[in-house]
């Protein structure tokens, strides 16, 4: 089940607490948010806005994942930053939503890793059993991102290589420690643009140095117009992610789970 009209197999919802952002690197110029928001003439995808109405179903979320005894992954923000300043006065009210939901596992991805310290709650300590914190680099010049995440105590790091640009490595290999999970992806486009160029070896080589680092990997897509891409690199699905349970996952070494396909 999804929300928020999210279509990805990493998340089991999508859960925005405001909409919009402002495009900061290369990767953001055929981001979907804007390219959606800028074909609705009655929206400005540069303006931030709290969601008022949503709010309530991440606590539905919650109920159904504790009856069940499962955790269940969110994907927030999606059409925004969880850390942008202009969210500054609303962040507090998505903190205690989050305290609310522990059993809703919160990916919080953020290029802007330089503001997150000062805007994490004051009983952070080091870091929330159902938050992870995520960031991307598209380009090599972006890798300095995860040195600042790396400074962050939290429960779970990860990375959204998404979209690619150029091949990370070898540098790569310098920054990725103290990250527990990778997702790699080309761009789509959305349908209403081309999408830049994506070279199948830069997916194959993050691939590999996860491997070496017993890092899960995820690879989302390759490049090509719409939301449907082949997932398949090499003639392999790969599907690597953690588990959701904080219990089953401390201690747990890194691994890859692939499905082969003819």
């Amino acid at each position: 089940m999804k929300s928020n009209n999210h279509n990805s197999l990493q998340h089991d919802y999508s859960f925005n607490f405001w909409i919009g952002c402002h495009r900061l690197s290369a990767g953001c110029k055929n981001c979907y948010m804007f390219l959606a928001q800028e074909h609705r003439p009655w929206t400005n995808p540069n303006e931030v806005k709290r969601c008022t109405s949503t709010w309530g179903r991440p606590l539905k979320w919650q109920r159904e994942a504790e009856q069940a005894g499962e955790y269940k992954s969110v994907f927030a923000c999606s059409y925004s930053d969880f850390f942008l300043p202009e969210a500054d006065g609303w962040r507090d009210d998505a903190w205690a939503l989050i305290r609310q939901t522990p059993n809703l596992i919160w990916q919080l991805a953020s290029k802007r890793t330089h503001l997150i310290a000062e805007r994490l709650p004051k009983d952070w300590g080091d870091g929330y059993k159902n938050v992870w914190l995520g960031t991307s680099a598209e380009l090599k010049k972006y890798l300095s991102r995860l040195d600042n995440l790396r400074k962050i105590p939290c429960t779970l790091r990860w990375l959204d290589f998404a979209p690619l640009l150029e091949d990370l490595t070898p540098e790569l290999s310098e920054h990725i420690d103290g990250f527990a999970w990778v997702n790699a992806s080309g761009e789509t486009g959305c349908n209403y643009v081309e999408p830049r160029p994506f070279d199948p070896q830069w997916a194959r080589n993050i691939r590999d140095l996860c491997s070496k680092k017993g890092i899960p990997f995820y690879y989302s897509h390759g490049s090509g117009k719409g939301r449907s891409p082949a997932r398949i690199l090499d003639g392999v699905t790969y599907n690597g992610i953690p588990p959701l349970n904080p219990e089953v996952r401390e201690g747990k070494p890194g691994g890859c789970e692939i499905v082969m396909t003819a």
